[in-house]
């Protein structure tokens, strides 16, 4: 009996197979990027003429910061050192001053420009990108470890080597990330950035956007409060939106006070004093205020449990008899000028953007109650009591605030405190946030981080994100964090399974390229952290059909087939994951016993896998059906297996 040739057929109905190695340029950047799996990689992301920075960096539309040295000076600290770090806060036009400081560069003709974006364990500049002739910005703001104490003078040295080959880097950074020892070596190369005024940022901008006419209202008084508070560049472009969006100047008034986060709305409703019996008071007034702002359009009960739950975490006694003594539930939406609408409820509608200015001037007027207020509002979202639909409310609003205000804190928060059946709520906030350009990056490096941790909770977070809409979105991204995350969970674990059946579906190729190549770069670092995690990547692709045709097609090379028996051999020999992998040889016992078309490719495999004798004791547990007799199945694999080994043996005493 001769074992089956070793040559695989041509892949016939196995989808993913047909798609093996058709994924355009796109694809083969981000297979680039995902192979890393210890991070340690930085991405490049052109800044193209679309961009808003490169934009706004032109000529006829940029507007010098306050200071007007700084620009100067950091242009050369940039041409002398190759490297120049802009400190300022974010939103303050830094990276448009980035832009612009690069595309002046003397030695640069027409550059390249390049975001970076890393995948790092910590942050490092052996991975960073050193062409020649090119520009780039790496944005280190949030970040979410501590560097190393030699960070910032490898950044030193690094950018000589730009330099040298006449290429530059710009760092964005926060004077808040940006101290401690290890930032200490760039005291000469760092410029304290101020923004631009605002005003004429604004007047650039409405220029920009064809809105000429509106530059004469920028002098009217109701905007004079606005320009003596002199507010960042984010803001100042956000009035520029705003005042290209009204109708006419009879409408600035709205535009003015949707700026200004209905500020004076905000106070009057918060200060409101109601007089005579029954009437609520000023505490359970601002609580609903603050509940209805956290739950607009939600169901009333819903809103006002919200607020005798913050009244509790205030210590305010709500039992029975507290309650109802209490104002009644209509009074106290009444004093908080909420408006029912059948059941629900919503703010004031004429003024848009009211609810989410609300919470803004809670979390800006109480700072030191934030995590009171956090776990509050966290804890309205997961309260099984609360209906589904107003705690996607709830996880609505707090995600915008993570996002316009830039905090983690809230963002962590939602991604820790709904557990269980409302896990769903923080899987879609954080899949929202990780395309934020404001918190994608921050979520991003969030997810690469639980994914790596023992924490069971978080981890299976990042693979029910990894395994959704983002991360077939973002594919190679997704396969990083999900790669690290098979090391932390249990071998043949369904969840990892159903992950990596998703990503095989719409991204054949990488997934294909990514696993061989895991297993290439690892596969001999038996009881490392990255040999585990490969091990485990491999186990879950083949898990389900999807994935065990891709593993099939992807056999045919020679070398990719080496690496496949090898995975298999290791997790045969390894004691908590044999009964998974015993799960699924069953499984492709079954599924291709039968099977004309793949049955003798699935044998000759197998028969590579089972070759070496110390893994005829597993076998031997397939072989044998329940004391019922062999499988012809294992039998054939088994002798083509012994013949394999023998004709191995004889190969080497050759």
């Amino acid at each position: 009996m001769a074992p089956p040739v070793h040559e695989f057929p041509a892949a016939t109905p196995m989808s993913p197979a047909a798609n093996l190695h058709q994924y355009g340029d796109n694809s083969v950047q981000a297979y680039n990027y995902a192979v890393h799996l210890n991070g340690d990689y930085v991405q490049t992301l052109p800044i193209l003429g679309s961009d808003p920075a490169y934009q706004a960096s032109e000529d006829r539309r940029f507007v010098e910061p306050r200071e007007p040295n700084r620009l100067p000076d950091a242009a050369k600290v940039l041409g002398a050192h190759g490297f120049v770090v802009l400190c300022a806060p974010a939103g303050s036009g830094r990276r448009t001053a980035a832009v612009r400081l690069l595309r002046r560069a003397a030695v640069l003709k027409a550059p390249e420009l390049f975001d970076l974006e890393p995948e790092w364990a910590k942050p490092g500049t052996q991975c960073l990108p050193v062409q020649s002739a090119t520009g780039y910005v790496l944005d280190l703001t949030d970040l979410p470890d501590k560097p190393p104490a030699r960070f910032g003078q490898d950044l030193i040295r690094h950018g000589a080597t730009l330099r040298a080959r006449e290429s530059f880097l710009v760092v964005l950074a926060t004077p808040g990330d940006w101290q401690g020892a290890w930032a200490e070596p760039t005291g000469h190369v760092t410029v304290r950035l101020e923004p631009p005024s605002a005003r004429p940022l604004v007047e650039a901008e409405l220029v920009a956007h064809g809105h000429e006419d509106r530059v004469a209202w920028l002098a009217d008084d109701k905007l004079s409060p606005i320009w003596e508070a002199n507010p960042s560049a984010r803001e100042a472009c956000r009035l520029a939106g705003l005042l290209s969006a009204v109708k006419d100047r009879e409408r600035l008034k709205e535009a003015v006070d949707r700026f200004g986060d209905w500020h004076t709305t905000v106070e009057e409703l918060l200060n409101k004093r109601e007089t005579g019996d029954g009437s609520s008071s000023l505490l359970s007034t601002r609580t609903t205020v603050w509940a209805g702002a956290l739950l607009d359009g939600g169901r009333r009960g819903s809103i006002v449990l919200a607020s005798d739950d913050l009244l509790a975490s205030l210590g305010q006694a709500r039992g029975p008899a507290d309650v109802l003594t209490d104002a009644t539930s209509s009074r106290r939406l009444q004093a908080a000028a909420i408006t029912p609408a059948g059941d629900r409820a919503h703010h004031d509608r004429t003024c848009q953007g009211l609810p989410s200015a609300i919470l803004r001037h809670l979390w800006d007027e109480f700072p030191t109650q934030h995590n009171l207020l956090t776990t509050w509002a966290v804890g309205v979202a997961a309260n099984r009591s609360v209906p589904e639909d107003d705690a996607r409310l709830a996880s609505e609003a707090l995600l915008h605030l993570a996002v316009r205000r830039h905090d983690r804190h809230v963002l962590d928060a939602l991604a820790t405190g709904l557990t269980d059946r409302r896990r769903f709520l923080a899987v879609e906030a954080l899949t929202k946030a990780a395309t934020d350009a404001e918190l994608g990056r921050y979520v991003r490096d969030r997810l690469l981080n639980w994914a790596g941790s023992s924490n069971a909770e978080r981890v299976d977070l990042v693979i029910d994100v990894c395994g959704g809409p983002w991360g077939l979105e973002q594919p190679a991204l997704a396969l990083t964090r999900l790669g690290k995350a098979a090391g932390a969970k249990e071998f043949g674990a369904e969840k990892l399974i159903d992950a990596f059946r998703e990503l095989v579906r719409h991204a054949p190729g990488l997934v294909d390229k990514t696993v061989v190549q895991w297993l290439r770069n690892h596969g001999a670092e038996a009881g490392g952290k990255a040999h585990r995690q490969a091990l485990g990547s491999f186990l879950a692709l083949v898990s389900s059909d999807t994935g065990t045709d891709l593993i099939l097609a992807s056999a045919r090379d020679a070398s990719s087939r080496e690496h496949f028996a090898h995975a298999w051999q290791t997790l045969l020999s390894t004691n908590n994951a044999v009964t998974a992998v015993l799960d699924q040889l069953t499984r492709w016992q079954e599924r291709f016993e039968h099977d004309a078309n793949h049955r003798d490719s699935v044998i000759a495999l197998l028969a590579e896998v089972f070759a070496p004798p110390r893994l005829r004791v597993p076998l031997d547990r397939l072989l044998v059906a329940d004391g019922t007799g062999i499988r012809p199945f294992w039998r054939d694999i088994l002798g083509y297996a012994m013949q394999h080994d023998s004709l191995t043996r004889q190969a080497a005493k050759a």
